[in-house]
């Protein structure tokens, strides 16, 4: 791996440092940048594409029609149920 280092503006730096301060779970800055290139550099078509998520969908489905608009709910009617 190599080492870069790299003198961000100041406006750049005060967003990254507020997207930090705003996280729950903190990543080191540098982990942030790599991640930012990473995903700017795959756009653009110089880094391999991420391998896709392939869903491997239910036999039977819920019954549910609206689950996408309506998961809240029918989780708590399922849960009433199991209750």
């Amino acid at each position: 791996m190599q080492a870069l280092n790299i003198t961000l503006p100041d406006t750049l730096a005060n967003a990254l440092n507020s997207y930090i301060n705003d996280q729950e779970n903190v990543l080191p800055a540098n982990d942030i940048i790599e991640n930012a290139i990473m995903e700017f550099l795959g756009q653009r078509g110089y880094l391999p594409p991420k391998k896709p998520i392939n869903f491997t969908p239910a036999n039977k489905g819920s019954g549910f029609l609206n689950t996408s608009v309506n998961h809240d709910q029918i989780l708590a009617e399922h849960i009433l149920q199991i209750l």
